[in-house]
């Protein structure tokens, strides 16, 4: 009776032991699998904050290029600012170098635009932005504005502004551009188990952009909730912008994997505790056979 005791609590010592490897070695690799998913999003926020840095910096000198390119229609159009055709031109030129081109205006060096708005496509957001950026003028040898999705109807819009000389006063060249080219840079790096959003510094619970496109082609609602705030833990901001970069984990997807690793824990503890004793049978069977023959 008594070896078959110490047999039992041979066997128990062996189960315990085995359990404290597998839960040691189990947390350790969690600390891992977070550790390393930290990384991969600070990897992926650095790349996207990079890419979509340079896409704004060279649409700011496209910008300053065309403006130098054309600046003899540029003169003329400030001198006749209700000459039309020639308005259209600079579109129609405007719309072949950038495919997200969305409309442009002249203003003056107060930020009031001095072109005919037709179809009044320079909104009350975009005539604010114009009277920052000409407040600016003067101040600076280069003055850039600070890009924020603007919100008109069917038209979300950022806008880029250059300084514009024109027969010796200073104006201010304005192009308004979609959100395309930004939707897609975050299409291209979110990687499964996380979702990347730019959202406004000044209110880091609204999203401006997805990999759906601007605000106003979220499937989801444009706020992110107490929740998805806290699980954002990699963000960085986007120089030159009011805008902020972060990446969403997908919750489950974290958990699940999570999940993952303990089962593996309760189904190697499960097969080594029924094989300890399926061995403890066998031996008890062995050693009952022996003392009959005996």
């Amino acid at each position: 009776m008594l070896k078959r005791m110490e047999v039992f609590m041979i066997a128990s010592i062996l189960i315990l032991v085995t359990s404290i490897v597998m839960v040691v070695y189990t947390m350790e690799r969690e600390q891992e699998f977070r550790a390393h998913n930290r990384d991969i999003q600070t990897a992926v926020v650095d790349s996207a904050v990079y890419a979509i840095d340079l896409q704004l910096e060279n649409k700011r000198r496209h910008v300053n290029l065309f403006m130098d390119e054309y600046s003899r229609l540029f003169r003329h159009l400030e001198r006749f600012p209700d000459d039309e055709i020639s308005a259209e031109r600079v579109q129609q030129r405007l719309q072949q170098r950038f495919p997200d081109f969305f409309t442009f205006t002249i203003a003056d060096h107060r930020g009031m635009p001095v072109l005919l708005d037709v179809e009044t496509l320079v909104g009350e957001a975009c005539q604010t932005d114009l009277s920052d950026f000409a407040s600016k003028l003067g101040r600076a040898q280069q003055t850039t504005n600070e890009i924020f999705i603007h919100p008109q109807p069917f038209h979300y819009h950022y806008d880029v502004m250059a300084s514009l000389d024109t027969n010796g006063y200073s104006k201010i060249f304005f192009v308004s551009f979609y959100l395309d080219e930004i939707a897609d840079i975050l299409k291209t790096h979110e990687i499964p188990g996380q979702q990347l959003f730019i959202v406004r510094q000044s209110n880091p619970g609204l999203i401006e952009v997805s990999r759906e496109g601007a605000r106003d082609k979220l499937k989801r609602n444009a706020e992110l909730t107490a929740g998805e705030q806290n699980r954002i833990l990699v963000f960085a901001n986007i120089p030159g912008t009011d805008w902020r970069l972060v990446n969403l984990p997908d919750a489950d997807f974290e958990q699940d994997y999570i999940d993952g690793l303990w089962h593996e824990v309760v189904v190697v503890l499960c097969i080594t505790t029924v094989a300890y004793f399926i061995m403890i049978t066998i031996i008890f069977t062995i050693s009952d056979r022996k003392q009959d023959e005996a």
